[in-house]
This record gives C-alpha cells, structure tokens and sequence, in this order.
C-alpha cells in the first residue's frame, strides 16, 4: 500500500506540477514540501502545521484535501499501534521468570525475620539519636548587621528608547502577538527559538530581539501583531501557512501599518 508521501508525489506528477510551483504558490518552504513526499513527518513542526501543509497541498494540484487529512491520521494510528505492539513484545521478552514457591516461601521467612531487627535498631535510634535532649545553657542572641542603605535598593530599570516616528532605531525590537483563532506558531529571536506551540483564540505573547525575528505560521490569518507599539500589516488568509518570515529593522516598515 502506498504511503501518504507516494500518493502526494504521484498526484503531482500525473499533473505535471513541480515542488517550486507549490512553493510558490503556497510560500511553504521547499524542505517542508520535500520532507511530506518523502514521509519525514519528523522534519515538519507538528500535527497542527502538518495538516495545514496538507491542505495547502492538496488545493495547490486540485484534489480533495480532506482525503489526504484523513489518511494522515490513519497512518499516525497505525504508528501508535506498532509503537504499542513493540512495547508489549520488549515487557515479554525482559520479564524475569516466576519463581518456585519454595524461592518465594524462603524470601517470605528472611523478610519475617528481619521485622524485629528493624524494630531494634528504630528504638535504639531514637534514645541514642532522636530522642530530644534538655540543654540548660543560656541562647546568647547575636545583634544583626544591616547591610548599607545602598545594597536595600533594586538597580535602576534600563528602558529601552523608543522612537514612535521610527521604530527602528529602538535599542530592540518588541514584538506583541494577540491570538484570535487556533494558530500554529514559531517565533525566533536573534537565532534562537523563543516559542513553538499551538495558541488559543484568546492569547497573548510578547517577545524581544535585538535584530531580528524569524516567524513561521500555521495560520496567518489567526492573529495580530504590533512591533513597539505600533500596528502591523495583515500578513496572510486564514488558514495560509508561511515560512521564514524575517523581520528585521531594515525591512520594518514593510510591516508597520500606516499611521
């Protein structure tokens, strides 16, 4: 039986469309694309973003989206299925053998046996060690030492400058998300990931970054953005996955909304 990532291929192909023209079409990252055909669903950044390419997919060379959704997910079951299987056979085969009863009625008279030392050694424990003893000498309390004045007081807070006409020359960059539907999100700053997960309508995140961030979404129509303070473009549909979104301040006001 063919796997998701063969039938994908095969569909393409009998409509003699290229990778590079999804990509084009959808803005999803040519690796990503790659990845779905050859069935390294590893490679994608989870279930939510996996069936948002899928979509995008299917509509890009004109078949029924839900038809490969829905095999996505009997594949995932049957992953579940082998996993399961595999671990039942691993708890047999290292499962130690029974014991005789002679073993287990030999290990029950040692346990028995052992009861009363136990009780010997917690009662010479506590007379010897835990039972509190009466101490007659004088607690001599010692004067505490406040430290300086000047070590009581917090630093003071570095606020960043922010240029409202020009958001650019801010010392960082700040950016403010408000989620408004279910939407799939990575969000990178300065090279490092700060955040990837499935958000609720509902939700907020802030993040900072002295250069720049790197975005990928699940549904780019799913929220709203300002970038210190001011309001950013609209970057998508609902339901449209993008990737490799860079902003930077070079290119900041290519997202700023106009005042």
């Amino acid at each position: 039986m063919a796997t998701l990532g063969q039938e994908l291929k095969r569909e393409r192909e009998l409509r003699a469309i290229s990778l590079n023209d999804i990509a084009g079409q959808t803005r999803i990252g040519l690796r990503y694309l790659q990845a779905l055909e050859d069935d390294r669903l590893d490679l994608l950044p989870g279930a939510f973003f996996i069936k948002s390419i899928l979509r995008s997919y299917s509509k890009c060379i004109g078949v029924d989206e839900n038809r490969f959704v829905n095999k996505y997910h009997e594949e995932i079951l049957l992953q579940r299925e082998d996993l399961k299987e595999t671990e039942r056979r691993r708890s047999d085969e290292t499962r130690p053998e029974p014991k005789t009863r002679r073993e287990a009625a030999r290990k029950i008279r040692w346990r028995l046996a052992a009861i009363p030392l136990v009780l010997i050694a917690a009662v010479a424990a506590y007379f010897f060690v835990l039972r509190p003893r009466t101490d007659n000498r004088p607690v001599i309390q010692r004067p505490t030492v406040a430290p300086p004045q000047d070590q009581l007081l917090p630093p003071p807070a570095q606020t960043p400058l922010v240029d409202p006409d020009d958001p650019a020359k801010a010392e960082e960059l700040r950016l403010d998300l408000a989620f408004t539907a279910e939407t799939w999100i990575q969000i990178a700053a300065d090279g490092q990931v700060q955040m990837e997960s499935i958000k609720k309508a509902g939700e907020k995140a802030t993040f900072t970054a002295k250069k720049q961030f790197l975005i990928q979404i699940g549904n780019a129509g799913g929220f709203t953005y300002a970038i210190n303070g001011r309001e950013g473009i609209p970057l998508g549909a609902s339901g449209a996955v993008l990737t490799d979104i860079r902003i930077h301040r070079d290119n900041l006001k290519d997202f700023l909304a106009a005042r």
